[in-house]
Parts: structure tokens; C-alpha cells; sequence
């Protein structure tokens, strides 16, 4: 699953395992990067925010992950589930 609209922000989690991706499509893509080197989509969260994501922020465990919008909306998303 690819986003529909220009991608805003990226930003890897500390450990390096995953890719946060926040799109003017209102989405945001989680992507787990195996050992190989390969992106596959983990987490799709879609329908919550009401604008573009602007910014990403993991904690430091790398299991959450918060999300801001255009609308100064924010949200935070485990992406361990």
C-alpha cells in the first residue's frame, strides 16, 4: 500500500526497525525493515486524522509512535499491537 498523496514526513524509530511515514492523504504508514534490508507496510492508521501529518515522534522504545496534523490534532499510536 502506497500513500495517494505527497509524503510530508519520515522518521525511523530509535532501533531502527521500523519507517513512519505521514502523508497529505491524511494517513500515516508504519513500515518494518527486516534483517535483509526490506520495507513491508506494519501499521496503517487511516481515517483518524482531518489533514495532512506534519510531524512523527517515536518514544525512545520504539513502540510508540505520536502524530501531528495540519489541524494541530494529535494522536499516538502503538505499533507493536
Amino acid at each position: 500500500m502506497a500513500a495517494k498523496e505527497w509524503i510530508e514526513v519520515m522518521k525511523y524509530s530509535p532501533d531502527n526497525q521500523y519507517l513512519a511515514v505521514g502523508s497529505h492523504d491524511d494517513c500515516v504508514y508504519v513500515f518494518k525493515i527486516s534483517v535483509e534490508g526490506k520495507y513491508s507496510l506494519h501499521y496503517h492508521v487511516q481515517y483518524v486524522h482531518s489533514s495532512a501529518v506534519t510531524a512523527l515522534d517515536w518514544t525512545r522504545d520504539s513502540r510508540f509512535l505520536r502524530a501531528i496534523d495540519q489541524a494541530y490534532q494529535k494522536q499516538y499510536y502503538d505499533v507493536i499491537e
